[in-house]
């Protein structure tokens, strides 16, 4: 099988997963009561005319099979709907909170994954020592902790230490308002949160790290390299850290979904207007048509991530090509 086909394939699959999903999030959200303008219903200064027009607009007032049929009629032309809550294009709203969270979502995995990997290794190679059972103590409790206790014990420190920011993206009085100044008042802003979501990724990674670095540990390659007198720093990188990476690079897809439920609530403790942001506000809101598109840009993101994920296993496992060509 060659690349270009495993990739469209990939494609196809996940294109369908995320309309499954976008599916049972409509259906669940039909179970509701009430629709977005429920509540405008208790305003006596709304009559009950302008809500049943406001209604008519947006077809709330059809059948749900209907409902569903203009959704997807829509999605598929690229055509989300309107926010009800936001009172604009859904495309317009996801537009900058998707960038934001990929501004959060991208580092913190990468940073998740390479501290774990590091970690992981050295773990392997130390595992009988004190500092084995210092990182082996180390990852049980970071995979213990909950993303809402490790956002409040970071929001707790910075309010007591006054050493970063509450929330937020940048601070709204700058005296220094250059590029420069920016970029550093948004890493700024992003370390608490970014910290939050990469330490829980590292922890998962370090344990998935360490199971297969010491099955390296193991193979005969190993005690070929050491009776051939390679250097330790040779051994380490070329056959104990590579070919222990393959696990790590397989979940690196389903760890981008991981980090968008994850930020989820943290995008609402730290005041970040990205996805989560705006998932939240559709959710409480029942603003339907927003909340669907969310979970589309959040599905889009997972695809990317796998196909990612499957491109690089690629390029960098021989085995993987090998038995692609076989196929």
């Amino acid at each position: 099988m060659k690349l270009h086909v495993l990739l469209m394939k990939r494609t196809v699959q996940f294109s369908l997963l995320a309309l499954l999903v976008a599916t049972v999030t409509f259906l669940l959200s039909t179970l509701i009561p009430g629709d977005f303008y429920s509540a405008r219903e208790l305003d006596p200064m709304v009559s009950r005319e302008t809500i049943g027009e406001l209604r008519r607009q947006h077809g709330l007032d059809l059948p749900v099979h209907v409902q569903y049929l203009r959704w997807l009629g829509g999605a598929l032309m690229l055509d989300l709907g309107h926010s009800l809550h936001f009172q604009a294009p859904v495309a317009v709203i996801l537009g900058p909170a998707l960038l934001n969270t990929v501004w959060l979502g991208i580092p913190a995995l990468a940073a998740g994954i390479l501290l774990g990997a590091a970690l992981g290794s050295a773990h392997a190679l130390c595992a009988r020592q004190a500092a084995g059972a210092a990182l082996d103590l180390l990852a049980t409790v970071a995979l213990s902790l909950p993303s809402l206790v490790l956002g409040l014990a970071a929001l707790l420190v910075a309010a007591r230490t006054g050493w970063f920011p509450m929330g937020g993206t940048e601070s709204p009085v700058m005296t220094d308002p250059t590029a420069a100044a920016r970029a550093l008042d948004r890493l700024h802003h992003l370390a608490l949160p970014l910290f939050c979501l990469a330490f829980p990724i590292a922890a998962y990674v370090e344990r998935i790290q360490f199971a297969a670095t010491q099955g390296c540990l193991q193979s005969p390659a190993i005690h070929s390299a050491r009776a051939r007198g390679l250097s330790r720093a040779r051994i380490f990188t070329h056959y104990l850290l590579r070919p222990s990476l393959n696990p790590v690079l397989s979940v690196s897809g389903p760890l981008l979904g991981a980090v968008l439920s994850g930020s989820l609530v943290l995008e609402v403790l730290f005041a970040w207007p990205g996805l989560g942001q705006v998932t939240y506000d559709a959710l409480f809101s029942h603003d339907l048509f927003l909340l669907l598109g969310c979970v589309m840009a959040s599905s889009l993101l997972l695809i990317a991530g796998n196909i990612l994920a499957d491109l690089l296993l690629y390029l960098l496992d021989p085995r993987t090509r090998a038995a692609l060509r076989s196929v």
